[in-house]
């Protein structure tokens, strides 16, 4: 398969994330993923590029039922940290029991302090 400039410098901001992260494609797109094993999972868009000024969009899902909250312009630099807070963030949901998902409806549209 064809490798563009995109899609090594992708490649290259994935591996530099570590933690679990891979490439998808989402919805067409060439996305960086995490599953965090806990009913939750990462999806960042906007990666696919050779721009480091460009930002990324987060999307928290829980399941692949409907997105949690979604953290945009997102530096490419600070993309690991805002990952590691969200997991830290799911951990806490699923320790305290607020991990349902008429919960998470609920808290939909606050954004976690991340």
């Amino acid at each position: 398969m064809y490798k563009t400039k995109r899609d090594y410098a992708q490649d290259k901001l994935c591996r530099e994330i570590g933690n679990g992260c891979r490439i998808l494609r989402v919805d067409g797109e060439r996305c960086i993923y995490r599953d965090f094993g806990n009913g939750f999972n990462v999806e960042v868009s906007g990666t696919h590029t050779t721009s480091k000024r460009r930002k990324a969009v987060i999307f928290l899902w829980y399941g692949s039922a409907f997105t949690v909250t979604c953290i945009k312009e997102v530096p490419f630099s600070e993309i690991g940290n805002v990952i590691n807070r969200l997991y830290d963030y799911t951990c806490e949901l699923c320790r305290t029991g607020a991990a349902t998902e008429e919960n998470l409806r609920e808290l939909r549209y606050e954004r976690p302090q991340v």
